[in-house]
Order: structure tokens, then sequence, then C-alpha cells
């Protein structure tokens, strides 16, 4: 009785079967410095851990704002965005309007949405995992009140069209952009848009570029919808020792997460060139910190990489997305095993 309307849901998975080397998760795979983690050390001992934290987290949204070229109060601050996709759902118009979101892509929209019981609008994307204009239209004849892309789009790697993102937008459908990947990606954000915008958020990540053991997510947004997102905010939703760590790693350690970005976005490109040479295996362009390969049977090649210690995603059970890998870019070393393990299973060593 009490569980009845979410009994039928099911519950985010993540890959955890253990493995030495893990690309699975599109973490990115470098630790911090030695610098840098004492210093950490030393100003958690200095956190009260029998308060609360700072409830509006001041001090980190004015370092957040300071990377992002804009104002602490265009951002509301979220436990991961995963909190801020849940927050966007609980109060963006009513229940009874519909929230939209092509397929593939992150299964969060979907958990939210199926979490508090909101009707869904899932449309696909091409044979090239792009936005058409035509399942958009489609979608829209719905009337979703509220829509989500992620760009560097996951899993597929891509980039959307901004046309077609501003062309929602411009329907009156309240516009989330999640650029959780867009550090890895050369392509124009949509930043700027969102801070003269009254129905266009951007969603961002420390989770991607080296801090997902914090849990720490941005919405960036006009300040008056960034007002009225934030009164919906749990209250210390951001904790001491995630702001403490933040403040650090986001100031002093800046240059060092920059240039561990930058060996991300050439280890991609080295791995995406090696995979091409591999018969019958399909790689798919992505502007994000993984790679989407097509294979001919993958949820066998899945398992024998796990065989060998490596652990990559299967796909193969999402829409369009039958024997596809998605391969997170690791360290360099960790990346010539894998390309050695699947040149040998697929029976083509080089």
């Amino acid at each position: 009785m009490y569980f009845d309307r979410i009994k039928h849901l099911k519950a985010y998975k993540t890959e955890t079967t253990p493995c030495k080397i893990k690309l699975s998760s599109n973490e990115n795979p470098f630790d911090l410095s030695e610098k840098l983690k004492e210093k950490i050390a030393k100003e958690i001992k200095k956190v009260p851990l029998q308060r609360y934290p700072d409830p509006t987290s001041k001090e980190l949204k004015e370092i957040i704002a300071d990377m992002y070229g804009v104002k602490p109060e265009n951002l509301v601050l979220g436990n991961g965005s995963d909190e801020l996709i849940h927050l966007l759902i609980t109060v963006i118009g009513d229940y009874d309007q519909p929230v939209m979101y092509p397929i593939p892509t992150f299964p969060m929209y979907q958990v939210s949405a199926d979490i508090v019981g909101r009707k869904k609008v899932e449309f696909p994307l091409d044979q090239n995992f792009q936005l058409d204009k035509e399942e958009i239209d489609k979608a829209l004849s719905q009337k979703p009140i509220l829509a989500f892309f992620a760009s560097p789009n996951n899993p597929t790697g891509n980039s959307f069209d901004r046309d077609l993102i501003k062309y929602v937008a411009e329907k009156g459908v309240f516009t989330v952009v999640d650029e959780a990947y867009i550090d890895f990606s050369d392509k124009e954000d949509f930043v700027n848009e969102a801070l003269y915008s009254k129905n266009l958020v951007v969603l961002r990540t420390m989770s991607k570029i080296g801090l997902a053991g914090i849990r720490l997510g941005v919405l960036i947004a006009n300040e008056e919808v960034a007002g009225e997102i934030d009164k919906a905010r749990p209250p210390f939703n951001i904790t001491s020792p995630t702001q403490a760590i933040g403040k650090i790693v986001l100031t002093e350690g800046r240059e060092e997460i920059r240039k561990q970005i930058e060996t991300i976005k050439k280890e991609r490109d080295k791995m995406a060139e090696e995979l091409k040479k591999i018969p019958n295996i399909y790689v798919y362009p992505s502007d994000a910190n993984f790679i989407l390969i097509k294979v001919p049977d993958g949820d066998k090649l899945h398992k024998d990489l796990i065989k060998e210690g490596i652990l990559v995603r299967n796909m193969s059970h999402l829409p369009k997305m039958e024997n596809c890998l998605r391969i997170s870019i690791g360290k360099p070393e960790e990346n010539k095993v894998f390309l050695e393990a699947i040149k040998n299973l697929l029976g083509n060593r080089q």
C-alpha cells in the first residue's frame, strides 16, 4: 500500500564488478597531487563537524562563480548534479505537465521523473545519435513543460545541435542543458544563454573533472531563475567537507585539473585512432571523456574484458545501442592495456 506508486521502479545501477582497471564510470582517472591532498587534510582537521555547514556555501559559490565568469547569484549548488536534476523535475511546472528528453541519454532524467510520477515524453535520436527536428516537434505536440539535453550526451559522447536546443526553449519549454562533459569539448557552451534567459539553465558537475567523491553539482541561471530554484534546495545540502575541499581544489588545484583534462583529451583522441584500426569496430565521435564503440558481440566482449581485469560499460540494453560499449578514458598505461586486450580478444593483434 505505502509503496504502490514506486513498486514498478528500478533503482539506478552502476557497474560495480571489481576489476583492476576501471573504465566504466567516466571519472577522471588521475588523483590529486600529494601537495594538494596534504593541504586538504589540514583544512578538514579544522572543520567543526559538530556544526551544520554554511547553508549558502558563500565562499565556495564565489570561487565557482569566478571559475565560470558569472556572479554567485547565478548559481545553485547541489549534492552532485543528480540532486539538481531531481530538484528541477520537482519544482518546474505542475506534475501533470510532461518532461521531455531524447533517448538514449543520461538515465537520471527518467529515474527522477518516475520517482515523482511525472509523465515522460521520450523521443529518439537519429542514426548518428543527433537531435531530429521532426521527432522534437512530435515531442512538443504533447505539451511538455521541461526539457533535458545532455550535451555532450552520455552515453553517446556527441554534442547536440545548438539551434535545435534553442528551438525548444523558444517554444516556451523550460530547457536544461546538462554540460557535465563540456570540459572535454571544444564546442561552445550555453552559459551566456542561461544568464539572459528566463527558461534556459545550464548544469555542471565537478564529478567528471576529478571530484566525483565530494558530490558537487552546479546550476547556472539568470539571477531571478536561480533565486526561485534555490528556494526549494534542501538546507545544508553541501557538506562542510565538500565546501572545504572544493574551495582548495578549485583555487590552488585549478591548474592541476586543467592539465589533467588536457591529458584526458589527448588520450581520448589517441584511443579513438587506435580503435579505428581494429576491424569490425565502429568508433563514434566523442566530445567527452569516454568513447562509444559498436562491436560484433557486445555482451561477450564485455564479459571477456572483465576476465582480463578491465571494466567498461555495456550499453547494449539501451535503444539503438545493441552491441555498444562505453569506454572511459583512463591513465595512459591503463588505456594501453585495454587496447592490447581488445585487439587480442577480437583476434586482431597488431
